[in-house]
């Protein structure tokens, strides 16, 4: 489970998504283990939807908006409903949660998508705001 994780968008090595981490991942996955990405970024969603595709790797579910998708089952929804502090934020804020559900094979090359994705506009509370919003409560 990738939860909210930083977009790195200058770095595309740390991108939790990436095909150096996905290789690694297979390290300790089964063959055809399952990854979930769930964010509020537009940027780490859409490097991922062309990782994903581009490598051909199976997909099990993907949305853009998870709290308005039809056709989701009783016991996913279960699961995918637990909300993390920053997930919370993000819907406060009126973003849209996103979510990845895709399968790693043990085997095969991965290749880098190489695109250019417009970067998220905007940024997490800073330490102070966090502080205030708890209080706040």
């Amino acid at each position: 489970w990738l939860t909210f994780s930083d977009p790195q968008m200058k770095n595309p090595r740390k991108r939790l998504t990436s095909t150096y981490f996905m290789n690694r991942y297979r390290h300790f996955l089964v063959d055809g283990g399952i990854i979930h990405l769930k964010t509020d970024s537009n940027f780490l969603f859409t490097y991922t939807t062309y990782m994903v595709d581009g490598n051909h790797l199976p997909v099990l579910f993907r949305t853009e908006d998870l709290y308005h998708q039809e056709g989701i089952d009783e016991e996913t929804r279960k699961i995918l409903s637990i909300q993390t502090y920053y997930e919370s934020m993000w819907i406060e804020r009126g973003l849209n949660i996103k979510y990845q559900k895709f399968a790693l094979p043990r085997e095969g090359v991965l290749v880098e998508p190489d695109i250019e994705i417009p970067l998220d506009d905007y940024r997490s509370y800073r330490r102070d705001k966090r502080s205030s919003k708890d209080t706040a409560k």
